[in-house]
């Protein structure tokens, strides 16, 4: 059996996303053709919840790409992205 596995195609990592890939829904053409060729197709769907300890939004004074030491580790905060149930976290229309 020959499987696809889609990655987090989206809106978030895709133009005017919070976490925007240059020219990311390009994949989504390539991802639809590709599909015929297998016999299992399966999507990946990242969730967060609005508090999740990655998000700048969450540290006060803290901007996202900055970096925050998170016991011992570094951790380099993101702007909000990939929310349950919010239009970020969904697959991009097309795909």
């Amino acid at each position: 059996m020959k499987s696809l596995v889609i990655l987090d195609i989206q809106n978030d990592f895709l133009p005017e996303g919070s976490l925007e890939v240059p020219d990311g829904d390009l994949v989504v053409p390539v991802n639809n053709r590709l599909q015929e060729h297998f016999d299992l197709v399966v999507a990946t769907q990242d969730w967060h919840p609005q508090n999740h300890v990655s998000f700048a939004s969450n540290h006060p004074d803290e901007r996202p790409f900055s970096k925050i030491d998170l016991h011992g580790i570094d951790q380099v905060l993101r702007p909000d992205h990939y929310i349950q149930g919010t239009s970020g976290a969904i697959f991009h229309p097309a795909l």
